[in-house]
């Protein structure tokens, strides 16, 4: 397994995940069966504020719900992981992650919609959140997206690249 990064067409916008993320990603889609699964994306930001470094995914919070085709992000424990990774490495909150088990991982109106609200929370504190989403099957053939919806903007599709 190996790191992946995405841009923007324009290269404007760029995330990358360490191959440990995408390790971690993977065994907790496979561990998700059939079902929708997810949890929040962190990390943190370059230099120059272009690229996202993903460090972290969470674990899906214990009053997540989710069936065969959705998933509804639960919000219990995950201060306390975003305090943690704060002060252990500097690492903060990027976006929300989700499983898309056996389909494509093209975003839905609703994740586009979700990640809108979060660009315009001010609680959030990520003006630029990125969705990522992972589809297929996670043992063999999958595939990742990523999407970051600027503030005030329509979301733009990250490439691999």
């Amino acid at each position: 397994m190996r790191a992946l990064e995405f841009r923007s067409e324009d290269s404007r916008f760029r995330a990358r995940l360490s191959s440990a993320t995408v390790r971690r990603l993977l065994k907790l889609c496979q561990s998700s069966v059939k079902h929708e699964t997810g949890g929040i994306l962190l990390g943190h930001y370059s230099e120059a504020l272009d690229c996202a470094w993903v460090r972290k995914v969470s674990d899906p919070p214990p009053d997540s719900e989710r069936g065969l085709t959705w998933f509804k992000r639960g919000t219990k424990g995950l201060q306390a992981l975003l305090d943690h990774c704060w002060d252990s490495g500097g690492n903060h909150y990027l976006g929300e992650w989700h499983f898309h088990p056996f389909v494509a991982p093209t975003p839905s109106v609703t994740d586009l919609g979700q990640l809108t609200a979060i660009a315009h929370e001010p609680g959030y504190g990520c003006p630029e959140p990125l969705l990522l989403i992972v589809g297929g099957d996670p043992s063999e053939a999958w595939s990742i997206s990523v999407h970051v919806v600027p503030r005030g903007h329509r979301a733009i599709p990250l490439l691999r690249i």
